[in-house]
């Protein structure tokens, strides 16, 4: 995912020549950093040959590391208020309060929300609604067992489809140039990952968090 990242950070630069003088918002991308709270849900691990666990999990986001931090970019398409989108916040979540069995849980290489959406403008704020799947990228050791992902998933780098998300957002740009702003974002998230690979089995993980946004943006 941090391919994704740089990509989306080479595009900006790319296009920044191209930025014209009309404040017109046709297109608008935002590349922006976070946090989140994460309130306590319920974690279920399956795993073959033991008992299932499962208890009220409560998880630490650790926005700026270890492994990538957390981020997340959006790219909007406007007719007049309106907009459709497509974006992805790069969650992560470490568990924190395992049981004896759970020696590391975590999903930091991405509990990885990909959304299309639709936005509106409304008295100088943006509102925000998006559904779309869950990739994830655990790290976890179960009763001693330590996942091995690398070589499965999606570009045989441990990426696997685990769920669906959706999110609501409320959001305000600050223009400080012609074409340049800041974004302010506060969004409420949830997702149900039913599939996270654990060694010889799976857990169920869902997520709700608040999250906070700041970044920079373009305008187009």
């Amino acid at each position: 995912m941090e391919k994704t990242v740089y990509f989306l950070f080479t595009l900006v630069l790319a296009l920044m020549p191209l930025i014209g003088s009309s404040r017109a918002e046709d297109l608008t991308l935002e590349l922006m950093g976070g946090s989140a709270y994460n309130f306590p849900t319920p974690l279920l691990v399956k795993q073959g040959g033991y008992p299932n666990l499962q208890f009220n999990a409560q998880y630490d986001t650790k926005p700026f590391g270890p492994y990538t931090p957390y981020y997340s970019w959006r790219i909007s398409l406007w007719d007049k208020e309106e907009a459709w989108e497509i974006s992805q916040v790069h969650h992560r979540i470490f568990l924190t309060n395992p049981p004896p069995e759970i020696q590391v849980f975590a999903i930091h290489f991405g509990y990885n929300y990909f959304f299309l959406g639709h936005a509106w403008k409304k008295a100088g704020l943006i509102y925000h609604l998006g559904i779309g799947p869950i990739v994830s990228n655990p790290e976890n050791t179960v009763r001693g067992q330590k996942l091995r992902n690398l070589g499965t998933g999606l570009f045989d780098a441990g990426y696997d489809f685990s769920g669906v998300g959706v999110e609501a957002s409320l959001s305000k740009n600050l223009y400080f140039a012609q074409n340049c702003f800041i974004s302010l974002e506060a969004a409420f998230i949830a997702g149900w990952a039913w599939w996270v690979p654990v060694a010889n089995g799976y857990a169920d993980v869902p997520n709700l968090g608040l999250h906070g946004h700041i970044g920079t943006g373009l305008s187009f």
